[in-house]
């Protein structure tokens, strides 16, 4: 106990110098200072040339990474390609009414455009409007041009499996040429035809006709199916409604998607028994509407995915930012076609005066579709390249019509006391009718003929 008391009494006693503390700081504050200045301030160069040099090395390496990835980019397209994977489906609206699924009785849109889909026929049209072949292999002309023989593909099926042949092809023919069946497709009753083997038929015509490849287009239809159906039964038949096919696609279900029948959609699956490519679609929905602003609805509810019934520029904003239009060049044209046993255009004259009034480039302007020019009464590519064709005048439009006796009074083209007015039928289409408002207009303006369109 008396040492302990004897620590204490000693630390109790210890005295602290404030000068000793300020003498001691200042020592340890000078050590300090000096650590810093040799180990820090004095590196300080050394840290900064360090810091470039380690920025130069970042920079590289970016840039090399930079190179690396455009390399990568380039060659992945260069050397990569883009296919299509099966599977998917597609919706498409076309007009109606779809009631009748057999390709000779197809009338409306909708009834064509499943035609197209479900059967094949010996030629057909591609996507640019050339005929080129589908189930024909070869065909052979004698040397008049009246006898096609055309041999077909082998390996023929129709979609349950049963082979098709050339009695099939010769059982749609019959049938098209019998009045009784009432198809839509016409023009066989004149040409002869016969089976030559199991995959050959013979076409015989009355008078050579070089363009007879282009009726070979019809579609066929199958015999086992349909060989006991009396002709003027055939529009009543379950096949019309739920048919065996040959083409892409085969039949799944009709189904009306109204209770008034109006609107249908015809369900389609990819054809695994057909002679081509199998389609990379796995569906197709061809929907049916019966008026051009249901089909516009449509769009924009994304209930289809695209129709081939509206004009692209006709649309309105919304519709145009969600899909983009797509165009195909077709052999085919849109033509004025003058009466000649009409009272007025008996005239050369007068028809010519017609032709020379209207500038067609701009009347291609007012289409909402670019068209290319027709030159003459056929396609372009069909005509040689020295066809002189009549040019846009109308002082000489003029001066045709003042010769034949037509003189402009009060406006209005007259010949003693007949007027000068013209009958325009057209059929009931937007751009039909656009061309007949056109020349309507262009006639008055120019030559004071006017017209009356029906």
């Amino acid at each position: 106990m008396s040492s302990d008391n004897s620590s204490w009494n000693r630390f109790a006693r210890l005295k602290v110098s404030s000068k000793d503390v300020n003498k001691r700081l200042r020592k340890i504050e000078k050590g300090s200072l000096r650590h810093a200045h040799k180990f820090v301030t004095s590196r300080l160069d050394r840290l900064s040339n360090v810091r470039r040099r380690v920025s130069v090395w970042i920079i590289l390496v970016l840039v090399m990474i930079g190179a690396s990835a455009v390399q990568w980019h380039i060659s992945r397209n260069s050397f990569t390609t883009m296919a299509y994977t099966s599977g998917g489906s597609y919706s498409e609206g076309v007009l109606g009414p779809l009631e009748n699924l057999n390709p000779i009785f197809a009338k409306t849109n909708a009834e064509k455009s499943a035609a197209k889909l479900l059967f094949s026929s010996l030629y057909r049209y591609d996507s640019t409007g050339n005929i080129k072949a589908d189930m024909a292999d070869s065909i052979s002309v004698n040397d008049k041009e009246t006898e096609y023989t055309v041999k077909l593909k082998k390996g023929l099926k129709w979609s349950d499996g049963q082979d098709l042949t050339a009695d099939d092809v010769i059982f749609t023919l019959k049938l098209l040429a019998n009045p009784e069946v009432g198809a839509e497709i016409s023009g066989w009753k004149s040409i002869k035809f016969e089976k030559v083997s199991d995959d050959s038929v013979k076409f015989i015509l009355p008078s050579s006709y070089s363009p007879f490849v282009h009726a070979l287009t019809f579609p066929i239809i199958p015999k086992h199916i349909l060989k006991d159906v009396k002709p003027s039964n055939l529009r009543e038949h379950d096949f019309n409604k739920s048919p065996i096919s040959s083409g892409p696609f085969a039949f799944r279900l009709l189904q009306n998607a109204t209770s008034d029948g109006s609107k249908k959609v015809l369900y389609l699956q990819s054809n695994s028994n057909y002679y081509g490519s199998t389609p990379k679609l796995e569906r197709f929905q061809l929907y049916a509407y019966p008026t051009q602003d249901d089909i516009a609805k449509s769009l924009r509810t994304r209930e289809i995915t695209g129709t081939p019934e509206l004009i692209y520029n006709d649309q309105s904003a919304e519709v145009k930012s969600m899909y983009a239009a797509e165009a195909h060049s077709l052999n085919n044209g849109v033509y004025a076609l003058f009466n000649n046993n009409s009272q007025f255009l008996r005239s050369k004259a007068v028809r010519q005066a017609l032709s020379l009034s209207v500038d067609t480039s701009k009347l291609r302007q007012s289409l909402s579709l670019s068209t290319e020019e027709l030159s003459g009464p056929t396609l372009n590519k069909f005509l040689g390249k020295n066809l002189n064709s009549s040019s846009y005048d109308v002082k000489k439009a003029k001066s045709l019509l003042d010769a034949e006796g037509w003189k402009s009074v009060n406006n209005v083209r007259q010949k003693g006391n007949d007027k000068l007015k013209l009958n325009v039928v057209v059929l009931k289409n937007s751009n039909y009718e656009k061309v007949a408002r056109y020349l309507a207009q262009v006639w008055y303006d120019e030559l004071n003929i006017e017209s009356d369109i029906k």
